[in-house]
């Protein structure tokens, strides 16, 4: 775990504070991304992590030590740090760059050979191919997949990434960027990734953290900045439309209907009825006596039987499908296409009722982007 504690930071000859009394916590083994405008300050806290650059004032703890009590060489040692420009060895070949530390902690012989070709099968390049080249001889993918591959030689905790991919044609960089998560979802390293893009952000991090002039602005899961931006500069910085491009952060807890009528099993079917007439609707869920949810009666289904003083659970049907609150748009759409469905119950883990989803709800949902881009377009 990363703490900075009211850190500050202000370069000599200059009162002006490149970062300003930034106080957050890195949870171990996740993707934190410090995002914002150039100058803002980002690369300064990554850089503070690691000692290149010095704190003025405030602590950074990492597993509750204080790196300024930490030799800056060994600190430096035990992270890796993956930057733009590779920062590859340009006179050295793919497996000396990929060794060099190792070599200069004097690791055993074969368990630094044996690591090298571990590491080259993890980032996707062939180690006979490639570890007798210099980075002159790579492209540009390939020289941040080796820089990538350096950066975890001596197995560290922590991961520092510097815009590691800007530089790449956007078909590399999303290939990267999925890789970066397929190695984290095995490795669950500690990663501090700056960027400046935002679609990259919301991509790979499991939390963002957005800074403007050396200040936090919301800090907080990419679900949550675009749900919920903390200011106008979060919301237009983000963009207003972002969510409808990431359908997985739109849940059914966020646009299920969560009054739908209910009725206990045990009610009589004509009095579900008068229920359904005084609330305007054409069915109603159905619960037993722990509000666990059953099935479903249609108001139709009544009016055909012959005897409506039965239960409500004699005609009572059961659901094509059910959603969990926390399926996202493209899961719900899912269901209701392989399922043929014209609404889903909303169910928690408990079996109880959370909210129902219709297809009108549905459409509602999906037209607010159209009114959005109109809003934004008009402003």
């Amino acid at each position: 775990m990363i703490q900075f504690e009211k850190v500050s930071k202000k370069y000599r000859g200059t009162d002006a504070e490149v970062v300003k009394d930034i106080s957050l916590t890195i949870p171990s083994g996740q993707i934190v991304v410090l995002i914002g405008p150039s100058g803002c300050g980002k690369t300064t806290c990554l850089k503070m992590i690691n000692r290149l650059v010095k704190i003025t004032s405030g602590r950074i703890l990492i597993d509750g030590n204080d790196i300024m009590e930490q030799d800056p060489i060994k600190l430096r040692r035990n992270m890796g740090y993956v930057i733009q420009q590779t920062g590859l060895f340009p006179h050295m070949t793919v497996r000396e760059n990929i060794e060099v530390i190792p070599r200069l902690e004097k690791r055993p012989e074969e368990e630094i050979e044996n690591r090298t070709e571990e590491l080259m099968k993890m980032v996707g390049l062939d180690a006979d191919e490639f570890l007798d080249r210099y980075p002159t001889q790579l492209s540009g993918g390939q020289l941040q997949r080796v820089g990538v591959a350096r950066a975890f030689a001596t197995d560290p905790d922590i991961i520092l990434m510097d815009e590691p991919f800007s530089a790449l044609d956007p078909i590399t960089r999303s290939q990267l960027q999925d890789e970066l998560i397929f190695l984290q979802s095995r490795l669950k390293k500690t990663i501090v990734f700056v960027t400046h893009d935002m679609d990259e952000a919301v991509k790979i991090a499991d939390r963002i953290c957005i800074i403007n002039g050396g200040r936090i602005v919301q800090y907080d899961t990419p679900e949550e900045i675009m749900k919920h931006p903390a200011n106008e500069y979060v919301a237009d910085f983000v963009g207003r439309n972002r969510i409808w491009a990431n359908p997985e952060y739109i849940r059914a807890r966020d646009i299920m209907l969560t009054d739908p009528l209910a009725v206990p099993e045990s009610l009589s079917a004509i009095h579900a009825m008068e229920q359904m007439r005084e609330k305007h609707v054409t069915s109603a869920m159905v619960l037993d006596e722990e509000e666990c949810f059953k099935g479903y009666v249609r108001g139709i289904d009544i009016q055909r039987a012959e005897d409506k003083n039965v239960a409500v659970s004699t005609l009572m049907r059961q659901a094509k499908a059910v959603a969990s609150p926390e399926d996202d748009l493209v899961k719900l759409l899912d269901l209701i296409n392989t399922n043929d469905a014209q609404a889903l119950p909303v169910v928690n883990q408990w079996g109880r009722l959370e909210g129902l989803i219709t297809n009108s709800s549905l459409v509602t949902t999906m037209s607010r982007q159209y009114i959005d881009l109109g809003k934004e377009a008009a402003s």
